[in-house]
């Protein structure tokens, strides 16, 4: 009698044992899905978010968001500012993702009623867009820059 007392344990231990393992081995594999799910759904963005730049943002701001030499210490021949570089070297990431966000989308003038400047937006892209434009341009500053960026604006 005792042997089948703790054959019958052995075996609800090996039961309930397996069914841990497997549920967690389960569990495992919906997060890698996720995750696999989750970064197509980046990278999608992201390549709809460049391609946007190269149409809209690029032939002020450069093909490698370089931006224009003399940015910070001259203006142009209609006397506006150059367009600065959004690849982390300049003031872009000090910006919070609605300033970002409503720039783009806007222009300048959405902050400064009077200004009269190159940087007038674009309102006829959506929601979508602006935001997948926002992250190919987060994506392209150094990690350093990415660092303190969710740091400042608190992600």
């Amino acid at each position: 009698m005792k042997k089948i007392l703790i054959l019958f344990i052995i075996i609800i231990l090996l039961l309930v044992g397996g069914y841990f393992l497997l549920f967690q081995s389960k569990h495992s594999e919906e997060e890698i899905v996720t995750s696999s799910a989750s970064l197509e759904e980046v990278s999608a963005q992201l390549e709809l978010g460049k391609a946007l730049y190269y149409t809209h943002c690029a032939s002020c701001h450069g093909d490698n968001l370089q931006g224009q030499p003399k940015w910070k210490t001259s203006l142009d021949e209609d006397g506006h500012n150059y367009a600065p570089p959004l690849n982390g070297t300049g003031h872009t990431w000090h910006h919070s993702e609605e300033q970002l966000y409503n720039i783009i989308r806007y222009g300048l003038k959405f902050y400064n009623e009077n200004y009269e400047g190159k940087m007038q937006g674009n309102d006829k892209l959506s929601d979508e867009d602006v935001w997948s434009i926002l992250a190919y341009i987060k994506s392209v500053w150094p990690e350093s820059i990415q660092k303190k960026y969710k740091t400042m604006t608190k992600h």
